[in-house]
């Protein structure tokens, strides 16, 4: 399967264009622009001047044929599972 490169730009705009948490870094990275083997996200917490607790999602050929739509339902999980993450080690 070709890797739908445009689809993933679109994922980047969007993803540009979305109301992230200021505590929170998210980077896209693309094989044609990254030199990353498949894209991939990865979700960082921020906390003051260091990096915390990460998240990554790489998206495989599993799922290329998904809507750009699901590709950021997938990241918005993952970065809602992180936040669910950080607050019940906040509350041990």
């Amino acid at each position: 399967m070709e890797y739908p490169a445009q689809k993933f730009e679109e994922l980047s705009r969007r993803l540009k264009s979305m109301a992230i948490p200021p505590e929170f870094d998210l980077e896209l990275f693309l094989p044609d622009r990254d030199g990353v083997d498949y894209p991939k996200v990865v979700i960082t917490y921020i906390e003051g001047d260091e990096e915390g607790p990460q998240k990554e999602l790489v998206f495989n050929e599993a799922y290329w044929t998904s809507s750009v739509e699901n590709l950021l339902g997938a990241v918005m999980h993952q970065l809602k599972a992180l936040m669910e993450e950080l607050q019940s080690f906040e509350g041990e």
